[in-house]
C-alpha cells in the first residue's frame, strides 16, 4: 500500500504523520488489496480539513472532514473511510443481495436540466466563473458497478467509462430514487 500526504496552504508535521502512519495502516485490515492512500491536509480560515481517498482494486473512496484540529479532521474522516469500506465489503459478500436497479436509457425520458445558480446576474452578463476543477480516472466498469460506487462516494452522479459500449457515460440518481444513465451521441 502506496501513501502519499499533500498540504495545500498548510505544512504537514510530524506529529501529524505519527498520528496517521498506524490509522492508516489499521485500514488493511478492513480490505487487503489496497493500493493507495492519499491524505491531503488544507487550511482555510482557521478551518483544517483533511480529505482521505482510497484506492482498492478498481474502488474508489473519498472522505473529507473539517474542524479547528488537524488530528481530530483526520480521525473523524479515517472513520467515515472505513464505515464506507465496511459498507462496500458488506454488499459484496452479501451474494444474495437483489441487485443494484438495472440501469437503461431506453424509453426513459432525458433528465430536466436543474437550475441552481448562485448568482444569477453573472450567467445573464455572460459570465460563467468554474470554482474548482478535478481530475477523474476513468476505470472501465459496467452501470451497476458505477451506480455501486456512486452510492459509496455518496454523490448524486458518477462519470465512468463503460466496458461494454466503450465509451465514457454518466450515472447518477433521479429524483425517484431511482437511477439514470446518460450516454453520449454525436448528433
Amino acid at each position: 500500500m502506496r501513501v502519499e500526504y499533500q498540504g495545500r496552504n498548510a505544512e504537514l508535521s510530524s506529529r501529524f504523520r505519527e498520528h496517521a502512519e498506524p490509522r492508516i495502516s489499521s485500514l488493511e485490515h478492513h480490505f487487503d488489496r489496497i493500493a493507495e492512500v492519499r491524505v491531503t491536509l488544507g487550511t482555510q480560515r482557521g478551518w483544517k480539513t483533511v480529505e482521505i481517498m482510497l484506492e482498492a482494486d478498481g474502488l474508489l473512496l473519498r472522505a473529507e472532514e473539517r474542524s479547528n484540529d488537524e488530528l481530530a479532521s483526520f480521525d473523524k474522516a479515517l472513520d467515515k473511510l472505513e464505515r464506507q469500506l465496511k459498507r462496500y465489503r458488506e454488499r459484496v459478500r452479501d451474494h444474495t443481495r437483489t441487485p443494484v436497479r438495472k440501469l437503461s436509457s431506453e424509453g426513459e425520458a432525458p433528465a430536466e436540466p436543474v437550475e441552481d445558480v448562485e448568482d444569477a446576474e453573472d450567467v445573464i452578463s455572460g459570465e460563467i466563473r468554474i470554482m474548482r476543477t478535478k481530475t477523474h480516472p476513468l476505470k472501465p466498469m459496467t452501470p451497476e458497478e458505477a451506480a455501486l460506487q456512486m452510492e459509496l462516494l455518496g454523490h448524486d452522479f458518477f462519470l465512468f467509462f463503460d466496458a461494454q459500449s466503450e465509451q465514457v457515460e454518466l450515472v447518477y440518481r433521479r429524483r425517484d430514487g431511482g437511477y439514470g444513465l446518460i450516454e453520449p451521441s454525436l448528433g
